[in-house]
């Protein structure tokens, strides 16, 4: 069985939308609530595996946000949504899993909820069309990272080493650990940048701050 709960600030749709699912097989609604305060409690309580958030419901936005870091095991579907590009947006860093439009149907209804239930991100093709391609334009605008971004602190630590041509042992010296795990590090290194060797590394992070340091501020 697959629990639901129901969040929709009108009684009548949420008590309606409550007694259609009753009768589907397979679900079963654990609670309705009209958001707000309150919500989160009556949630935990009843630890349902769907949460229906009818998009309309005062602060529904932040209310999935709460719900996504508080109950992350908990999968919001969101009725009622306009296919804009802005609220699809604002749904998915919301961290809502599933999508319904106004004219959705009962059948469209009870296929997002499984889906839901699973884990599974699901919307119609054109929803999705729609946030690929919102998601792609906010990438192309996105600045790239720093050259040394992708390495962790004690990496970092020891390409600035590498660049001043220190041998491994004298790299495991300056930082008292054994030669091996420089070498680890090394390796390490070495994939991350596409390389083979050392004095490679050293220019290829030569080459990406140059460009980036060439980039119109």
């Amino acid at each position: 069985m697959i629990r639901v709960f129901i969040v929709a600030g009108i009684r009548l749709y949420r008590e309606g939308l409550a007694d259609v699912l009753a009768r589907g097989e397979g679900l079963f609604v654990v609670g309705a609530h009209a958001g707000g305060a309150g919500t989160l409690a009556h949630l935990a309580i009843s630890r349902p595996d769907v949460a229906l958030l009818d998009i309309a419901t005062p602060e529904s936005y932040a209310m999935a946000r709460e719900v996504h870091q508080s109950n992350p095991e908990i999968s919001v579907v969101a009725l009622g949504i306009r296919a804009s590009e802005p609220e699809l947006l604002t749904c998915a860093e919301a961290g809502i899993t599933g999508y319904l439009t106004e004219d959705a149907s009962f059948d469209e209804l009870i296929s997002v909820i499984e889906s839901a239930a699973r884990g599974e991100l699901i919307c119609s093709p054109r929803l999705a069309r729609e946030l690929v391609r919102r998601l792609a334009a906010l990438a192309a605008e996105r600045p790239p990272d720093s050259p040394q971004a992708r390495f962790t602190p004690r990496e970092r630590q020891i390409l600035g080493l590498l660049d001043q041509d220190l041998s491994n042992k004298e790299i495991a010296i300056h930082l008292g650990v054994e030669v091996a795990t420089i070498k680890n590090h090394v390796h390490n290194l070495l994939e991350k940048l596409g390389v083979h060797r050392r004095r490679e590394a050293t220019l290829a992070l030569t080459r990406a701050r140059g460009a980036v340091a060439s980039l119109p501020a």
